[in-house]
């Protein structure tokens, strides 16, 4: 399928409580005109986009995956509602939103993998960034808050109004260590995310991408 028919893709990922839920709000809330999104959320473990607020529209499809991790557990749940959701609700653009402790390097192998290659094109990779959660060693050195900062296109710091100066500093500066340097990184005030970001964006980058964790790797079944 020629590229410009396939499907854009992108994934947010962040730690836990990083305020992806309310960035995609945001992003919904901007869509243009025209277009039919689906948003696919894993609501492991936590509060996850209300189906029920877009059950009155006919341009926004909400679909939970709750009861496991989608990065692993949920590989084969995903890939079936994918193929269903594309085929039946017809898209012009899906989000989706692993649980904060999911690692992304699963998703984008099942996205680029065979049965999605002509069919969706992965888009920016954006990872959220609490400025605040930087002060905490045991977020810092987690290996998938890394990873998911490691593995992003993009960065979209949020919490901004609860965080210090100092820790914007500090949050600008730990993105700066990461190479290659992201394409864009944003302070997201009040929630907000330009819908632009997201429109204008490229392909993810082709990269070498951090292997998955082993606790993962062990609940990960083998796609065909």
């Amino acid at each position: 399928m020629a590229a410009a028919s396939r499907v854009p893709v992108h994934i947010v990922t962040g730690f836990l409580g990083s305020g992806k839920t309310t960035l995609i709000h945001s992003l919904i809330e901007q869509k243009p005109v025209g277009e039919k999104w689906a948003i696919l959320v894993n609501e492991f473990g936590q509060i996850g986009i209300d189906q029920a607020m877009f059950d009155a529209r006919d341009d926004v499809v909400v679909k939970g995956l709750p009861g496991g991790c989608l990065c692993c557990q949920l590989a084969f749940v995903l890939q079936a509602a994918l193929v269903n959701l594309l085929a039946r609700s017809k898209p012009d653009r899906v989000i989706i939103e692993p649980s904060g402790l999911g690692h992304p390097a699963g998703l984008l192998d099942l996205l680029r993998g065979e049965a999605f290659q002509d069919v969706v094109a992965v888009q920016d990779n954006i990872a959220t960034l609490d400025p605040r959660r930087l002060d905490e060693a045991r977020v810092r050195e987690h290996d998938t808050f890394q990873d998911q900062l490691n593995m992003a296109d993009a960065i979209a710091i949020t919490m901004g109004e609860q965080a210090s100066n100092a820790q914007h500093q500090q949050a600008q500066q730990f993105i700066s260590t990461l190479w290659p340097a992201r394409k864009w990184v944003y302070t997201v005030e009040e929630g907000v995310l330009p819908v632009s970001l997201i429109l204008d964006s490229g392909q993810a980058r082709q990269q070498d991408q951090p292997a998955m964790p082993a606790e993962h790797q062990a609940l990960a079944p083998a796609l065909a």
